[in-house]
């Protein structure tokens, strides 16, 4: 299985007090043989939510979500397009994720964001250990 993890998951990942409850969920999936993704366009979201960091500490998230993931993608012109033209506002990492065949969404975010029927969508926010 393919997950994409969103700059959401990501900070979570980092900063939340349930940091150990993900890491052991993704340790699972690990053992189930899934694969992790993100985007750049994520990490870039990620480091502005961080706010002012060192560079240092940025270089290590970056080498930590680079040991973590089999890929991060780029972002291309189509899918900044496609982004742009469809009515469900999803979102430009729903729109990676999908146009690189993921199976599933995992995000952390207080907000309802709607989702297309090709992709599961697990949101960890108010889940409890």
């Amino acid at each position: 299985m393919k997950l994409f993890l969103d700059a959401s998951f990501l900070e979570a990942l980092i900063r939340s007090e349930r940091k150990n409850h993900l890491m052991q969920i993704l340790l699972g999936e690990m053992d189930s043989f899934s694969r992790f993704f993100t985007s750049a366009h994520s990490i870039h979201l990620l480091l502005l939510n961080l706010g002012n960091i060192s560079l240092e500490q940025k270089r290590m998230i970056l080498r930590n979500i680079e040991d973590l993931t089999d890929g991060i993608f780029s972002v291309s012109m189509d899918e900044i397009r496609s982004e742009l033209l469809l009515a469900e506002g999803l979102g430009l990492e729903q729109v990676i994720a999908l146009s690189q065949g993921m199976d599933v969404f995992y995000e952390c975010s207080k907000k309802q964001k709607p989702s297309h029927p090709l992709l599961q969508v697990r949101n960890f926010f108010g889940e409890t250990e």
